[in-house]
């Protein structure tokens, strides 16, 4: 099929049957041009490649390709919340690239087959075609945006972003490819699989235990994902990360939203978070909150307290280098994840503080 390109109502652009000669198929392209592209034709500007390109911007994509069961009926409405945020000034402009999945060859597009990835316990057993969409990405798709539009080609103005297995592609090409891609917007990302029936959990992804040159870094997922996305995992790949010598906060952040479950919705919900941190202006730290978790069978975790810091811009994230305090050790102590260890019944009181704000919570312990 020939390239068309089909021009839509406001910023978005339709490219179609995009050709891979590396995967040999073709996929649709969404891209959104931000408001002074048209306007400003002497500047160029940073690009985000998004993977699962009809989950983006189109409510009812389902509707328009109704054998494909990966497209929606709710989309994460990307434009409009770029449109605000630049609208604000609180964001630069930015050229996103929606990257159409290929339905049943997403799942082995979206997975590598790295030694330590446990591919073939996957639920669905697809084979590994990772290294394959990686080619594609760097060698046909980006030349292929820079060639036809005025883009900043250096690894500081690409990113690259994705939810679940959309995450779990973005964090083995980013940590594989930093000389193509300096930011990455990893969302609820599949890590393990864990079998439902016998909760044997199976590895999906490889460590980078070295730093490298990747300027931002966002993480983040649900407290309603099941054992879709569990929290333990995540902050394990966190924890790898910060060990590996990434910046916490400024370079790697983290979010732990306790409400989300794993679909387009809470997507769309805390998509201005990755947006802020990839590509938005400083912010000055407003405030710091503490909010009280319950146990959970599948996390295992004891009673905690969550602690968020935003920003007058909107920016929240679940800090990585905030400290605990019990105001009363002989009363309960707490540990560094905010998790209380109760020593004796009654009331506790904690005290949080994070780059100069503080907040403080008091846990009944029974």
């Amino acid at each position: 099929m020939s390239r068309r390109l089909i021009e839509l109502p406001s910023t978005l652009l339709r490219i179609e049957g995009f050709r891979s000669s590396i995967l040999n198929n073709e996929r649709d392209l969404r891209l959104y041009l931000p408001p002074g592209y048209s306007e400003n034709p002497d500047s160029r500007y940073p690009v985000l490649y998004a993977h699962d390109g009809q989950n983006l911007f189109d409510k009812g994509a389902h509707e328009t390709d109704p054998l494909n069961p990966f497209a929606v009926a709710r989309s994460w409405n990307l434009h409009l919340t770029a449109d605000r945020l630049i609208a604000e000034g609180l964001m630069e402009e930015v050229i996103i690239v929606g990257i159409f999945n290929m339905g049943g060859e997403r799942s082995g597009e979206y997975m590598h087959g790295l030694e330590g990835i446990e591919h073939e316990r996957d639920r669905d057993q697809a084979v590994p075609r990772g290294e394959l969409y990686e080619r594609f990405l760097v060698e046909e798709l980006k030349p292929f945006i820079d060639s036809v539009f005025r883009t900043k080609r250096d690894a500081e103005n690409t990113g690259l972003i994705g939810s679940s297995r959309g995450g779990q592609i973005t964090y083995h090409i980013g940590f594989s490819r930093p000389d193509i891609f300096g930011k990455l917007g990893i969302l609820s990302p599949y890590f393990y699989y864990v079998n439902p029936l016998t909760l044997i959990e199976y590895r999906m992804y490889v460590s980078f235990p070295s730093r490298l040159p990747l300027s931002k870094i966002w993480i983040d997922l649900g407290g309603r994902e099941g054992v879709l996305v569990m929290e333990k995992h995540v902050r394990q790949v966190v924890a790898e990360l910060l060990d590996a010598g990434y910046e916490p906060d400024s370079q790697l952040a983290f979010y732990f939203e306790p409400d989300a479950a794993h679909t387009e919705a809470d997507w769309e919900e805390r998509a201005h978070l990755p947006l802020l941190h990839l590509f938005g202006k400083p912010s000055k730290l407003a405030g710091v909150s503490l909010k009280e978790l319950g146990t959970s069978f599948f996390e295992r975790s004891k009673l905690r307290l969550l602690p968020t810091a935003e920003y007058e811009n909107g920016w929240r994230i679940t800090p990585l280098n905030g400290s605990f305090k019990s105001a009363d050790p002989d009363a309960a102590s707490v540990d560094h994840s905010g998790g209380i260890v109760p020593k004796e019944g009654g009331t506790a009181v904690v005290e949080y503080e994070f780059e100069g704000k503080r907040a403080k919570a008091s846990v009944t312990i029974s």
